[in-house]
């Protein structure tokens, strides 16, 4: 079952869903419907706004012509016809659409084909937005097959670097010739937010490289630099664009929904924020520059203010989400690091603390390592009663956490004393007990993030400063993470999490 859905709250354009059981197409319902904290399935086909789409009505599945097999879509608006070609590309089905036919009578509401494969098509128009200068308000159309094709653009297919584009009739001498400067292209995505509609993300001209022509003449090869997973590719042939029989291009436009390349590549797995559930006070805004997709999330000033993404997990186990964010300090001379909370499906794992960035269009990365369930998961980060707040969020990338456990809570195989000889420090209970001299990995690192849980010794009141529990964490064998028992303590450069002497806690 294949549905159109129009252009709305959070649907940035018009699209093409296949509805399977389970999934969600990001139309909330009030009150909270069941898939509400889903992710998003996305569409097998993107419909630009203003330029293929304004308002699709339903499709249908052409049985007769050169056509049979593809599916046409009418729409209130336009009072016309589009036509989609699908196909499967690494197990993701997507496709293109094209212009049909327009100039009928009236908004088409309502679709259907034939008994004799003819398309009958029912119209409405209204004096607002859906009618059109010297038509009809209403109206039952017949359009019939004629075997007399029109030249057109028939399929259009994902190849290694680049699009096929077969042709109702082969193309003539004189397009053939220098045949890649006959195309242009452009692509983009999309982005939801919770305003109605929204723009193009990300849009760029593309280089068609190259076009090889099939020995039939009917289908063109084209070669284009830089397309992306998860985009929307238009490919333009301006006229004079003719076929063999003198025929000039009945349409020059396909828009292709690029959501898998044909070697399996997906888009990377980021989340934007102002795509997000947003709630509790928190909201949307564009106001700073150097923000990815069409916003970010900020006024997380006052409690209960929060951003719930929905993610997929493809299995359980730790995942790193790199949180993008700016935590400005407007004329503040001493920035300072501000704070927020972190749930994952609904349990709070921790509070997050962000590091000033100074200026609101400077933006950093905060990684934190959660465990997320296979499949389904939701990870809300909010303002809670002991949270600082104020920080705006950009997006978030989820991706599994790889990583070498170097203490899983029953042996030191990993480890060694510093002057040589196996680590011989005691283990007990899922702990080793710092005793007994100094011990390091095995293995050397470069670049890392290193992830430490320790216990401290309940210490009597007497016992304070440097006194309480006092050891570290060396890194490459020069900085040391400062471990301590310095609870209530103000951050210093010698208290616990610190980098010792050089750069307090926070």
């Amino acid at each position: 079952m294949y549905v159109a859905d129009n252009q709305g709250v959070r649907i940035p354009t018009s699209k093409l869903v296949k509805v399977e059981e389970g999934a969600f197409y990001n139309h909330f319902t009030n009150p909270d419907g069941p898939y509400d904290d889903q992710p998003v399935t996305e569409p097998v086909l993107w419909m630009p706004h203003g330029e293929i789409s304004n308002s699709p009505s339903n499709p249908v599945t052409l049985t007769e012509g050169v056509f049979a097999g593809q599916m046409a879509i009418g729409d209130v608006t336009y009072g016309g016809l589009q036509r989609v070609y699908l196909e499967d590309v690494a197990g993701q089905e997507q496709g293109a659409v094209f212009r049909m036919t327009q100039g009928l009578e009236s908004g088409v509401s309502r679709t259907s084909i034939g008994p004799d494969g003819s398309i009958y098509v029912g119209g409405i128009g209204w004096s607002g937005n859906w009618g059109q200068a010297g038509k009809l308000g209403y109206g039952l159309q017949k359009l019939t097959y004629d075997d007399n094709n029109a030249f057109d653009m028939l399929e259009m297919r994902a190849v290694d670097g680049g699009f096929e584009i077969e042709y109702t009739q082969p193309l003539s001498e004189e397009t053939a010739q220098d045949l890649a400067s006959k195309y242009t292209a452009a692509q983009w995505r999309y982005v939801a937010t919770p305003q109605y509609g929204g723009p193009k993300v990300d849009e760029e001209d593309l280089d068609v490289t190259a076009a090889t022509l099939s020995e039939d003449r009917t289908t063109v090869t084209l070669a284009i630099d830089g397309l992306k997973p998860g985009r929307v590719v238009n490919v333009h042939s301006p006229r004079p664009f003719a076929s063999e029989s003198g025929q000039e291009l009945w349409s020059t436009e396909a828009w292709y929904t690029l959501n898998r390349l044909p070697d399996g590549s997906v888009p990377p797995p980021v989340y934007e924020a102002e795509a997000a559930d947003i709630g509790g006070g928190a909201g949307w805004n564009s106001n700073h520059a150097g923000y990815t997709g069409s916003g970010f999330v900020d006024r997380n000033w006052e409690p209960g203010a929060r951003t719930t993404f929905a993610v997929r997990a493809e299995e359980a186990g730790l995942h790193d989400l790199a949180i993008r964010y700016a935590n400005g300090q407007n004329a503040d001379p001493s920035p300072l690091p501000r704070n927020l909370s972190l749930y994952v499906n609904g349990e709070k794992l921790k509070q997050v603390w962000f590091d000033s960035t100074v200026s609101w269009s400077t933006w950093a990365t905060q990684v934190e390592t959660v465990p997320l369930r296979e499949g389904a998961n939701t990870i809300t980060i909010q303002h809670d009663d002991d949270d600082i707040g104020h920080v705006n969020l950009d997006n978030m990338t989820v991706t599994p956490s790889e990583r070498d456990v170097l203490f899983d809570g029953s042996d030191l195989d990993a480890w060694e004393a510093v002057a040589g000889g196996p680590a011989t420090w005691p283990v007990e209970d899922g702990s080793m007990e710092s005793f007994g001299g100094d011990i390091r990995t095995k293995e050397k690192y470069d670049d890392f993030r290193m992830h430490v849980e320790w216990y401290q010794p309940e210490l009597d009141p007497s016992q304070t400063g440097q006194a309480r529990g006092n050891s570290g964490v060396y890194i490459q064998e020069r900085y040391e993470v400062q471990v301590l028992e310095s609870f209530g303590l103000e951050p210093a450069t010698n208290t616990a999490g610190a980098i010792y002497q050089r750069r307090r806690r926070t």
